[in-house]
């Protein structure tokens, strides 16, 4: 059976998108966007885990959104690139019948290739995501399935330059490659709120995220604060780390804007490892689209949004230099500079409308052919 593109201009585009992320409400800002023109129906996982919210949990719709969630039973929850779902992809596009398919997954991923797969079969254009950027060791099965996805994909969304170029040397065309970075809902900032001194950090605690690194910075400036947000291996080190180092624990959507809003400075100080590099540092717009200002390493695709951004860095592993520039935006004048110009530039690049008009083009290009 071959599914067919509706040209009709009186019927709204449907598209279907497949996305583990979209189980976070916060997470489905581009495609309740897109859902204001188009019909968009999104696969969830039914039950899903992080490393932020270990507890599983399951996913709900945006408030006010038009988009449908259609919540599927997975096998390997929490798992991005090995998930499965209890599901035939083939039936469920026969069922939706949609115009285009947004695989918001890994071309190399489990989900990926089955989504894109039966897209094929069916005669579906499709879009992949390309958020890695590390050219890492693939079993030859992953790396012949990543090619062949990547190869008749219409439409490669890279979540950064890197991520772009990656996907190019793995089979993509470089005319479907285009760069949609991650975006963020900006909202007001109140400098009032900030508290001088503060410094925060939100992510897995883990050593790939620089933990240790900043707990050594928090030993050199007692003068400092110190509020780590999330959850991981480290999480016993953090709490017990000393008097001027705050454990906030794993923080709701709406709490986690009010912490960017509260702190002083965010550090992002991720390390590089052989299996993992920094993809973007969705935090880093999350806390510049809220007025805070960000330090961080120049690791992965952080040079590339701190180019587009207000973001201070300073070399990957450097404690002296992370330690002098947390200081100087803890306390201060250039704290409040950068965070008002950070604001200013994310606002420019980094929304999720500005995603969502991206997606907008693809799928208006796909439907008038």
């Amino acid at each position: 059976m071959v599914v067919g593109i509706c040209h009709d201009r009186g019927v709204r585009t449907r598209v279907l998108v497949v996305s583990h992320a979209c189980v976070i409400e916060a997470n489905q800002s581009v495609y309740a966007d897109l859902a204001n023109d188009h019909e968009v129906e999104v696969v969830v996982p039914a039950v899903w885990r992080d490393d932020l919210r270990p507890t599983p949990y399951g996913g709900t719709r945006q408030s006010g959104s038009d988009l449908s969630l259609l919540p599927v039973g997975v096998v390997g929850v929490g798992r991005p690139q090995r998930h499965v779902h209890l599901c035939s992809p083939r039936r469920v596009l026969e069922r939706r019948n949609p115009h285009v398919v947004i695989i918001e997954e890994e071309a190399f991923s489990l989900a990926g290739w089955r989504w894109s797969r039966a897209a094929r079969r069916l005669g579906l254009p499709y879009a992949i995501q390309s958020a890695e950027n590390l050219e890492r060791s693939l079993p030859r099965l992953m790396k012949w399935a990543e090619r062949s996805v990547l190869a008749h994909a219409h439409w490669v969304m890279a979540r950064s330059p890197g991520a772009g170029e990656r996907s190019v040397r793995h089979g993509a065309s470089r005319d479907v490659v285009e760069v949609v970075p991650h975006g963020v809902d900006v909202v007001g900032a109140n400098e009032e709120r900030r508290r001088s001194g503060v410094v925060g950090f939100v992510g897995r605690l883990a050593p790939a995220k620089g933990v240790s690194d900043l707990l050594d910075v928090a030993r050199r400036r007692p003068d400092l604060q110190f509020e780590f947000v999330g959850d991981g291996e480290l999480r016993d080190v953090v709490s017990s780390a000393g008097t001027n180092v705050t454990y906030r624990g794993v923080l709701a959507a709406d709490e986690l804007y009010d912490f960017y809003a509260s702190v002083a400075v965010l550090a992002v100080p991720s390390r590089t490892t052989p299996t993992w590099s920094e993809q973007f540092g969705r935090v880093i717009v999350e806390a510049q689209a809220h007025g805070t200002p960000v330090v961080a390493y120049d690791s992965g695709e952080i040079p590339w949004v701190a180019q587009e951004t207000a973001v201070i860095v300073v070399p990957e592993g450097d404690v002296n230099q992370l330690t002098e520039a947390l200081a100087r935006c803890a306390v201060g004048e250039e704290g409040r500079q950068r965070g008002r110009e950070g604001r200013t530039l994310v606002e420019n690049r980094f929304t999720n409308a500005a995603a969502a008009a991206q997606i907008r083009r693809f799928v208006t290009s796909i439907v008038s052919r």
